[in-house]
């Protein structure tokens, strides 16, 4: 019931390739890609889109990458959901986040995927919340990954000591069918962003229900056959 989806779903550009994943990037990137915090981020997100959108007037705060203690702690006490992505791993020099993954938990876990320059290549690593150590399929590349090699590495890569198949995105959702939740609670549990790639979220949307969908039949004819 819990084997990974292997089929991409048709009709999106799998060859796609962003240009560079850190010379002339748009501004709106580089601020969007930067700040951990997954609230902070889709509010600030959607000011740029909608042009309401003023440090000087909501605090640079909102657009910092990393928020100080007292700052989180403050933020927890609306909602627990609003520290999802406060506690990532600060970037290094010369990183910057390529894609996210986001479970839709009491605390909003989120899992980044980071890109950074080493002596002329591209070097890649997995991060989450809670200090997890990733092997990731994808050490490095000369250019910035194909929108098909960084799903392969999503899917590929797994986090030491989970021994759910599935990369980053399906092992979680075997997890939570394993412990007993139900098909159409999982949909929208995991959602997937990225500054740099436009079609990942409706990818791994169409992706996830497709695999749901499967599940659920498979779970179906083995009811029907106990």
């Amino acid at each position: 019931m819990t084997k990974p989806v292997t089929r991409y779903p048709s009709g999106f550009d799998y060859g796609y390739r962003p240009a560079s994943y850190f010379e002339n990037l748009a501004p709106n990137t580089i601020i969007v890609a930067s700040i951990l915090g997954e609230e902070r981020r889709k509010d600030v997100e959607a000011r740029l889109v909608s042009g309401d959108f003023d440090p000087l007037v909501w605090g640079d705060w909102i657009t910092e990458s990393q928020l100080d203690d007292s700052t989180r702690k403050i933020l927890g006490q609306g909602h627990p959901a609003f520290m999802g992505g406060e506690y990532l791993p600060t970037l290094e020099d010369d990183e910057i986040e390529i894609a996210r993954i986001v479970v839709a938990s009491v605390m909003q876990d989120v899992t980044s995927v980071r890109a950074r320059r080493v002596k002329g290549r591209i070097v890649y690593r997995i991060v989450d919340e809670h200090e997890g150590e990733f092997q990731v399929a994808v050490r490095s590349s000369l250019k910035p990954l194909t929108f098909g090699a960084l799903i392969r590495l999503i899917d590929s890569s797994t986090q030491v000591g989970n021994s759910m198949p599935g990369g980053c995105v399906f092992s979680i959702l075997g997890w939570n069918l394993n412990s007993g939740n139900d098909f159409d609670e999982l949909r929208g549990f995991v959602t997937l962003n990225s500054a740099f790639y436009p079609e990942l979220a409706k990818c791994y949307d169409m992706a996830i229900d497709h695999y749901l969908d499967k599940c659920a039949a498979k779970d179906a004819i083995e009811q029907e056959a106990a």
